[in-house]
């Protein structure tokens, strides 16, 4: 019994130094993306600001305007793709599930072409709402095609090919469309933070006030599911219904981010990893907040790289981590494969 006590406190003083120092990395990438850039602002007329006092007119324009939201919108982006991660690996059993690998984020991504492409008269706040209908779409029809042959092989197979066929039907329809229209929906298809303003944090908060807290509430039926199909059903758990919620809280989160700042690929994938791996467990009620935060971090740290690497020339920040996270994912099939 003192032997279990003492692993413990050792666990919980892990988990809380980890917590500490993801928050600390958190802060500084944070701090640096409201000060790095043309013009740069330093960290005392920062701090002015924060403190209310009367700080130079342009710099308090690059700040509230211009880069604060769009740190704002990096934070609620990677934690709410983060935490799609978690609820898909864990409600079907696979590491690999993710929106890019299950047809999710194209079908928000063809339906926000759609909208784009053919100037159809929908509110902004609107978006979020059809991008979750196309997401949700194709996810179904992933797993309706996957449905009582959920190997991972399969799984992720079909969702590949409903991916590859949406892609297809996204460059036909942009390809209908005026000049302004491709270049405008090019840009979106890379997944960029550039010119994200208040009207698109104002459309986001919704959401992730909503749907993030509604995630962290089912990490026991998460524990559950990762038991199998047949240990959940023994303890009461209705698991064909509760994958199709938790699918449908997933798609809400993605898509809302996609609707905001384009397809931004690969956070889903990697923060539950991370997560995973740093802390050595698979459980849903440490790996929810800690793949969230990771996921922020992820980011805002993607964001800044792809504001700085070709500076003054800025990349869109999903081509990033698509290019980082298509890597990883590679080594992580090539070890898996490896060890069989």
């Amino acid at each position: 019994m003192l032997y279990r006590e003492i692993i413990m406190k050792e666990t919980v003083k892990k988990y809380t130094i980890f917590l500490a120092v993801s928050l600390t990395i958190f802060i500084v990438l944070f701090g640096a993306s409201l000060i790095i850039g043309e013009p740069f602002v330093s960290v005392n007329t920062l701090i002015e600001m924060i403190s209310g006092k009367e700080v130079e007119k342009i710099s308090q324009i690059v700040v509230n305007e211009i880069r604060l939201p769009r740190a704002i919108i990096a934070l609620m982006s990677g934690m709410m793709l983060a935490i799609t991660g978690v609820l898909l690996q864990d409600s079907f059993q696979n590491h690999l599930a993710g929106p890019e690998l299950i047809g999710v984020s194209s079908g928000a991504s063809f339906m926000m072409a759609i909208i784009t492409v053919f100037h159809l008269p929908i509110s902004f706040s609107l978006h979020p709402l059809l991008a979750f209908i196309g997401g949700l779409t194709s996810g179904l029809i992933v797993i309706g095609s996957a449905l009582g042959k959920l190997q991972k092989s399969i799984f992720i197979l079909i969702g590949t090919a409903v991916s590859a066929f949406l892609g297809a039907l996204v460059i036909i329809i942009i390809s209908l469309g005026k000049q302004n229209d491709i270049g405008l929906m090019l840009f979106f298809l890379t997944g960029s933070l550039a010119n994200r303003n208040w009207t698109h944090v104002g459309n986001l908060l919704p959401w992730f006030i909503i749907f993030t807290p509604a995630s962290m509430l089912i990490a026991r039926v998460l524990n559950l599911l990762r038991l199998g199909d047949e240990a959940a059903q023994g303890r009461g758990l209705p698991v064909q219904t509760v994958r199709l919620l938790i699918l449908f809280i997933g798609v809400l989160l993605v898509s809302s981010v996609i609707a905001n700042c384009g397809p931004i690929g690969y956070i889903s994938l990697l923060a539950p990893h991370l997560a995973r791996k740093m802390l050595r467990t698979e459980n849903a009620f440490k790996v929810l907040p800690t793949a969230a935060m990771i996921g922020s971090v992820l980011l805002l740290g993607a964001d800044l790289a792809a504001r700085l690497l070709f500076y003054p020339l800025e990349i869109p920040v999903g081509l990033l981590t698509t290019i980082i996270g298509g890597s990883i994912l590679l080594i992580f099939l090539v070890k898996r494969r490896s060890n069989k």
